[in-house]
């Protein structure tokens, strides 16, 4: 029987990838390669089960364990970069079952990491060497929230090798898809790029109708059936996708945090260039295989570059420098350059050590014990649950809510302004959030409108509850990477003055109960042009006034659009008055409050209705317009 050209071709593979597994057996010992993953894994331990605390990251973590304990809708009530799996990633105990959850999920995430790093180490240079470099590279990694990402190169390399396995490209559809599925609703800055990854990967490994199909099902499938296990409504999947987006293309303009030295933001560009230029100099099985591995490293590593840049300081930066160095060790080298790669890598190693210097977990017997409470807490449901108690009244303790400021609040649903959302969960208040959450997050036209339809709603929140952040944390400040509090997000704070008014309030607390809506329709005053850094004179506010400036001219347009794509948009900003604050572009047009009649807010902490005399805007290239607006607002009513 005459065989065709391609079951030929198929038998001379096997043969030859016998042949090599033969040769390469005494490089890789007998040892399986899930056993010396998973020993690696244990002894470079990472997840843990965190404790709440007062914050700002923490806060936002325990929100989305809250809206999904509550049921909240995805998209619409909840609006962020993380998804309704988001809780996965952030091990907790703000919820005795979900923090389980989160814990199994992200060990077995490090855990198959671990056994895919080790696995292609294994087969370049000899199971010992691939232990240690494992071993050591995980001692440096500060953090474990990029290593799906790399699992997945991981995946894609796999299929990709001149010597796959057998099941590579169906491990592939079916793993990848998953973790693209899973990613997504993770949050959606990292699960894109991770289907597009897998796609790239099947593309360059030739998958067969029966692969693509396993990988429809787990990828498409997978994404719908999680988000109906989750309890989120169908519906909402395309809110979920459109209004995150919205937050995370906003980040690069609104954000920025520095403390990162100009070299170091050198070698992670540089870093990125180089995996990507190797990934078209390693060994892959054909030319289509070798474009699609050139294609998904670019992807992977402008998505490490981004996340490592968008922030530019010294933790964020060594967590793109990691993942960078984790692609580098997966790319198929050739035995002869082994010796190079080893180097670079180590270099690489220690930049990122030097970037942000934790101490690296070095110390096996430590991670075992780490590894052994956690696996502890999570078999034990009782004892994990009197952690989950104990963090609720130490989290009580910090926050010291007055019984005035509770009775105030009562049962009402209450919305946490800025972004202590912990103090919700720490006194079990009846938690009504706006859907971008924390405001400095509602940095967008869009998402600032989404924040004010919800103060304006009378179905919305009942109460405010705002926080003074001074008096909570030793390093706490109102005023978030030097913005304006009363600017931060304008529209949302607008409606806020329109429809609530003080109840209670102390040095640390203020809540705001709904009243009727109080305010006119803005009225022109007057329109203008100026330049940069020209001064220009605000308008006073008349007796029962507040005065709205909407600037035109400061958004990031044109070219500088793409710089902040593939680097950060320039920085703006205002100088009120002699001081200089950070001007949020997307936000500049939607109603800036710059002033106000002095009763309308009185003189407490919490005052956010400014009075400024004189302005400046510095930061970017051209003249802007400027409209100033008129808004009748009624006082609030008296409170007995």
């Amino acid at each position: 029987m005459v065989k065709t050209d391609r079951e030929q071709s198929s038998i001379v593979e096997r043969s030859r990838a016998r042949a090599l597994a033969l040769r390469d057996r005494h490089w890789q010992g007998s040892l399986p390669v899930w056993v010396s993953g998973l020993l690696v894994a244990l002894l470079t331990w990472q997840t843990a089960f965190a404790a709440p605390f007062p914050g700002l990251d923490l806060s936002w973590m325990g929100g989305l364990y809250m809206a999904v304990e509550d049921g909240k809708q995805f998209g619409t009530e909840i609006v962020f970069t993380y998804g309704p799996l988001g809780f996965l990633v952030w091990p907790g105990l703000w919820s005795s079952w979900l923090g389980a959850l989160a814990f199994t999920f992200s060990g077995a995430i490090y855990i198959l990491f671990t056994v895919a790093f080790v696995g292609s180490l294994r087969r370049g240079f000899g199971l010992p060497v691939a232990g240690l470099v494992a071993f050591l590279y995980l001692a440096t990694v500060p953090d474990a929230e990029q290593l799906p990402l790399v699992l997945a190169v991981a995946l894609a390399f796999l299929a990709l090798r001149e010597q796959r396995p057998d099941r590579a490209v169906t491990l592939l559809a079916l793993g990848g898809g998953l973790l693209s599925a899973i990613g997504i609703l993770v949050k959606l800055s990292v699960g894109p790029p991770i289907l597009v990854i897998c796609l790239l990967g099947m593309v360059g490994a030739r998958a067969d109708r029966r692969q693509w199909a396993f990988f429809a099902a787990s990828s498409l499938g997978g994404l719908i059936a999680l988000w109906l296990l989750t309890g989120q409504a169908l519906g909402n999947l395309w809110d979920y996708g459109v209004n995150g987006a919205q937050v995370v293309s906003g980040y690069s303009e609104a954000m920025g945090l520095g403390g990162a030295a100009d070299w170091e933001g050198a070698v992670l560009v540089l870093a990125a260039v180089g995996v990507v230029v190797a990934a078209a100099c390693a060994r892959f099985r054909d030319t289509r295989a070798r474009v699609c591995a050139t294609l998904l490293t670019a992807v992977a590593a402008f998505a490490s570059f981004k996340y490592g840049i968008v922030r530019f300081e010294p933790f964020h930066l060594s967590l793109g420098l990691s993942a960078l160095l984790g692609i580098w060790f997966l790319l198929p080298w050739p035995r002869r350059r082994a010796a190079a790669l080893l180097v670079a890598g180590a270099a690489i190693g220690a930049i990122v050590v030097h970037t942000y210097p934790t101490a690296p977990r070095l110390d096996v017997v430590a991670n075992l014990k780490a590894a052994r409470d956690g696996a502890e807490l999570l078999v034990r449901p009782g004892l994990r649950q009197g952690r989950v108690d104990e963090a609720r009244a130490n989290l009580q303790a910090a926050y010291a809510l007055e019984p005035r400021i509770l009775a105030a609040v009562g049962d009402r649903p209450v919305s946490i302004d800025p972004w202590e959302i912990g103090v919700a969960w720490a006194y079990d208040l009846n938690w009504s959030p706006l859907p971008v959450f924390q405001n400095y997050t509602a940095y967008t036209a869009d998402l600032d409108r989404l924040n004010a339809a919800a103060i304006e709603d009378p179905e919305g929140p009942q109460a405010i509850l705002r926080s003074n952040p001074e008096e909570i944390l030793p390093m706490g400040a109102r005023s978030f990477e030097g913005r304006l509090p009363a600017w931060d997000p304008p529209q949302q704070n607008f409606a806020t003055a329109c429809n609530f008014a003080p109840a209670a309030t102390s040095p640390t607390w203020q809540v705001l109960i709904r009243t009727r809506p109080r305010c006119g329709p803005p009225r022109p005053i007057s329109q203008r042009r100026a330049g940069a850094g020209e001064d220009v004179a605000i308008p006073r506010a008349r007796r029962g006034e507040i005065v709205l400036l909407r600037l035109r001219g400061v958004e990031v347009d044109g070219l500088e659009r793409l710089r902040s794509m593939l680097w950060k948009a320039r920085t703006r900003s205002a100088v009120l008055d002699g001081l200089a604050y950070r001007l949020v572009p997307g936000t500049s047009g939607d109603g800036l409050l710059v002033a106000a009649d002095p009763r309308l807010d009185g003189r407490s902490p919490f005052a956010q209705l400014p009075n400024i005399r004189t302005m400046r805007i510095e930061g970017i290239g051209g003249p802007f317009e400027l409209g100033f607006y008129r808004v009748a607002v009624r006082p609030p009513p008296r409170r007995g």
